[in-house]
């Protein structure tokens, strides 16, 4: 014997970015860019210093030196980049929001039942979703008007929308 559930809808692509209300993130990056422009700058202006011996021993202080800041700039740059981010799962059936990482695999990163949640908030075509505590966990907006009004009517029921 099988369980099979069989929607009258297709199921749309809910996909968003998960937002940060603080921009840690976004000044951590620029740091690490700014750190990455620095490592570069010395890894070139080294060579150029007026004045500067060319004997053997400055000249292998100079190389391990450049090779050694081009590397930490290429680091920095590469840490500078944004993460990706977690695609938003609807799942109406089982009345739960999904955060799924892709980027190596398939991984919920967190899962939430709409009865676990605090609050959500309808804006326009917008839903925000609320953990338990007042923390911020995702936002969608979903073009099918058909799969709107079925996520609004599981909202509504497990009492999160008025």
């Amino acid at each position: 014997m099988t369980i099979a559930t069989d929607f009258k809808f297709e199921r749309p692509s809910a996909s968003t970015s998960v937002q940060v209300l603080d921009g840690s993130r976004f000044l951590g990056r620029v740091a690490f860019r700014f750190s990455a422009i620095s490592f570069a700058l010395i890894t070139v202006l080294i060579w150029l210093a007026p004045g500067a011996s060319w004997e053997s021993d400055v000249m292998l202080f100079k190389l391990a030196l450049s090779i050694f800041s081009g590397l930490v700039a290429v680091g920095c740059w590469q840490s500078a980049t944004p993460p990706v981010a977690p695609t938003v799962e609807l799942d109406i059936a089982r009345a739960e929001v999904r955060l799924v990482c892709e980027e190596s695999g398939r991984r919920v990163i967190k899962s939430c039942s709409f009865a676990d949640l605090q609050s959500a908030e309808l804006n326009g075509r917008s839903i925000s979703f609320w953990e338990a505590g007042g923390q911020f966990l995702a936002q969608v907006t979903l073009s099918n008007a058909t799969a709107h009004a079925h996520l609004l009517h599981a909202l509504r029921t497990a009492g999160k929308l008025d």
